[in-house]
């Protein structure tokens, strides 16, 4: 999700964002762009489930709590439907579980795109089903740009990493989506992602880099977070010594498939949970008290409103913009 520890890998993936990540957007596209009548960027949940299970992933702790859901099309049609002229620079159709398990996910990417609502649509997702008619069929509709979460290049790993086998499988399938890709003309990017961690040893790195170079779009390497502290692993993502305000609070939002919506995409707990759409809209949402609350915890150095922002890094890659968000009064105004 942030860039990782070797800034040799760093590279240009959309141009409104901070090289090496599509999370973090540019300072000078915040300081223009924000706005209180819309966030510049959404992440809609198609589901929470999933078909891998991933050492490194909150999602099962999660869905103790909160069950299993999958985003209904009228959901969807609804959350596309108030973007209106307020344009985003990124529709995310991802968060915590895999979206091509969705059926429906080629009709949302049709509906939003037939509604121009974001300057990209994009997905990560764990490639399994990429292959499938789901997969070949948001490539078919129109979706801009994918992310394969492979992260390994040996079997081994892949085992370790995913708790599942089939990663020769999965290189095969993804090979066939990019062919496909290919043959209906189609202007979908995809580009394969491994993560840089104590796990992954230089060599394995190098023969992902060697593997997919010349047949994905990209190789994109990131580091590695641990959910705010949820999962024992070793923080790779980019880290800085001394904490500043979280910039996605003041252009992103997160509706899960359940309905509802956390401030962010790191927020797998629902600690940071905002609204719900089906009883507010997303403009009242963003302009809401308990969003609100949430930025003037952050201008006072208030690290753990809430809890999941407590041990996050995902904010490191924006910089340091709190004087500019405490000139934004609107954002914090009751």
């Amino acid at each position: 999700m942030g860039r990782g520890p070797s800034d040799r890998y760093f590279q240009v993936l959309n141009e409104c964002y901070v090289d090496g990540t599509l999370t973090c957007l540019k300072p000078s596209v915040i300081e223009q762009r924000i706005n209180t009548k819309f966030p510049l960027v959404l992440n809609i949940e198609p589901t929470n489930d999933c078909n891998a299970k991933c050492y490194y992933c909150a999602r099962e702790m999660m869905i103790k709590e909160q069950g299993i859901h999958y985003l209904s099309i009228m959901d969807f049609r609804n959350i596309i439907d108030q973007i209106g002229n307020n344009k985003l620079i990124m529709l995310n159709l991802h968060k915590n579980g895999e979206p091509l398990l969705n059926k429906n996910l080629p009709e949302m990417v049709t509906y939003a795109k037939e509604k121009n609502a974001a300057d990209i649509i994009h997905l990560n997702t764990n490639g399994i089903l990429l292959n499938s008619s789901v997969g070949k069929g948001i490539i078919k509709h129109g979706i801009d740009d994918i992310t394969v979460s492979i992260d390994a290049a040996f079997e081994d790993t892949y085992v370790k990493f995913k708790g599942l086998s089939g990663l020769e499988k999965l290189e095969s399938n993804i090979i066939k989506a990019i062919e496909y890709r290919n043959k209906i003309r189609s202007l979908t990017k995809i580009r394969v992602k491994i993560m840089e961690f104590d796990e992954v040893s230089k060599e394995e790195l190098n023969l992902f880099h060697k593997k997919w170079t010349d047949v994905a779009d990209e190789v994109q390497v990131t580091g590695i977070h641990n959910w705010s502290g949820a999962v024992g692993v070793k923080v790779t993502d980019e880290q800085v010594g001394k904490r500043y305000v979280c910039a996605l609070l003041w252009y992103m939002l997160a509706i899960n498939s359940n309905g509802k919506v956390g401030l962010c995409s790191v927020d797998w707990n629902y600690s940071g949970v905002v609204g719900d759409i089906h009883t507010q809209t997303i403009h009242e949402i963003w302009n809401g008290i308990l969003l609100k609350k949430i930025r003037q915890a952050q201008l006072k150095g208030i690290w753990d409103y809430p809890k999941v922002c407590e041990k996050c890094v995902v904010w490191v890659s924006v910089g340091n913009m709190t004087e500019f968000f405490k000139r934004r009064r609107a954002f914090i105004s009751k």
